[in-house]
């Protein structure tokens, strides 16, 4: 999905200003989406001149006036459509599979720092999934699924991490040419 698609999505779901669009992605849709927050606006505004959204100016006290913006019934098909059209195709990115394809040229302890940081970081990933799973009453079934998926799939990836960090340094350490140790 692009960021335009996503900015309907989120606005299917109910109005909001750019900055609450902006959260949305940093603490819903970052989980299974990536943006790049400088798009969020230029979409909009391009959203806003195709028909798909419109806004409304709200002053603020002390603060510049916020534009809300709303998905329009064009909108509402346009999203509809995409929705129909779209493969379940998904991207995987990880910084962190990239350091691992090339550990064997790193020293001993920086990966066991890695490892122990890609473990940390699934679980507070869990935790959040885990929490929101929990305490939001409001979740569709989608949601909830979406939610159940990450949290299986976090899980997976530490049981993985916890069975295979230990041998994996011993492998890059055999692997090692004498020089090299």
């Amino acid at each position: 999905m692009n960021t335009h698609h996503l900015c309907l999505g989120i606005l299917s779901l109910g109005e909001a200003s750019g900055y609450e669009i902006k959260k949305a992605f940093e603490e819903t849709f970052c989980h299974f989406q990536a943006t790049s927050f400088g798009s969020i606006y230029p979409a909009l505004a391009k959203l806003t001149e195709q028909g798909l959204v419109s806004f409304r100016e709200e002053t603020q006290e002390k603060r510049p006036t916020k534009k809300v913006f709303t998905i329009t019934p064009a909108g509402h098909e346009h999203f509809y459509q995409t929705l129909l059209k779209s493969e379940p195709a998904e991207q995987y990115r990880s910084d962190f599979l990239f350091l691992m394809m090339f550990a064997h040229l790193l020293p001993q302890e920086h990966i066991k720092t890695l490892l122990n940081k890609q473990t940390e970081n699934l679980e507070m990933e869990l935790g959040i999934l885990e929490r929101i799973l929990t305490e939001c009453q409001t979740l569709t079934p989608g949601m909830r699924f979406t939610l159940e998926y990450g949290v299986t799939g976090n899980k997976a990836l530490l049981k993985l991490m916890q069975q295979r960090s230990l041998q994996l340094l011993n492998e890059i350490d055999a692997a090692r040419s004498p020089q090299e140790s």
